[in-house]
């Protein structure tokens, strides 16, 4: 879940309320200065284990404040956005993943006498997906899964529902986070050069659309 802060006070709040893992902030945001809100969030036995990242502007003033805050990861403008979501793949422990809309069969164990539907997908990681369904899964539910890759790669996997995602009152259901449990490393290696290839893909149009723009 991501929650955004138009300032420190905001993300201080969101903190307290939510207790969130991992800070994004700039320096300069507007409201509390990012030293005060850093010196609150380390003297609080409650709040202080949150990994955070600060991004400020490529100064020696600047660093030094990082320094001050005790940010776990300073990024220094012009960012490079690829490292920064490496680095944020580090401190949650997420796999990388790719939006990926791809029809796919799932049957659960043990429920609707185990007969397959189908769903479509939102995203995918060599570790697990994210579907979206009406049926009203549970949290542990065990899932036969069955999709296609683009390249035709066919893909049969064993999961769980480790994560449940509401819509408010939309119709069409809840969103379904689904870890792999039983997964062929020949159909997992397929999977990871997908994705790197749709990263590398994107990260090349970004720096086309950088170049074009400072012209």
């Amino acid at each position: 879940m991501i929650f955004t802060a138009a300032t420190n006070d905001e993300a201080l709040k969101i903190h307290i309320e939510e207790r969130v893992d991992l800070i994004v902030t700039k320096l300069d945001q507007p409201g509390l200065r990012s030293e005060e809100l850093f010196e609150i969030i380390n003297q609080s036995k409650e709040l202080r284990e949150v990994l955070t990242v600060v991004i400020c502007d490529s100064t020696l003033f600047h660093r030094e404040r990082c320094n001050r805050c005790g940010a776990h990861a300073v990024f220094a403008t012009p960012i490079d956005i690829a490292l920064l979501h490496l680095k944020i793949r580090q401190f949650l422990d997420v796999a990388p993943r790719q939006s990926y809309r791809v029809a796919l069969n799932v049957a659960v164990e043990g429920k609707f006498n185990n007969r397959p539907f189908l769903y479509r997908t939102e995203n995918i990681s060599a570790t697990g997906m994210l579907i979206k369904a009406e049926e009203i899964f549970a949290q542990g539910d065990r899932l036969a899964l069955s999709f296609y890759l683009p390249d035709g790669t066919r893909v049969s996997a064993r999961g769980e529902v480790v994560r449940i995602v509401k819509q408010g009152n939309a119709p069409d259901g809840c969103l379904y986070g689904i870890k792999f449990t039983d997964i062929a490393p020949s159909v997992q290696s397929p999977i990871d050069t997908f994705i790197k290839n749709e990263l590398k893909y994107k990260r090349t149009l970004a720096r086309e659309s950088e170049t074009k723009l400072s012209n």
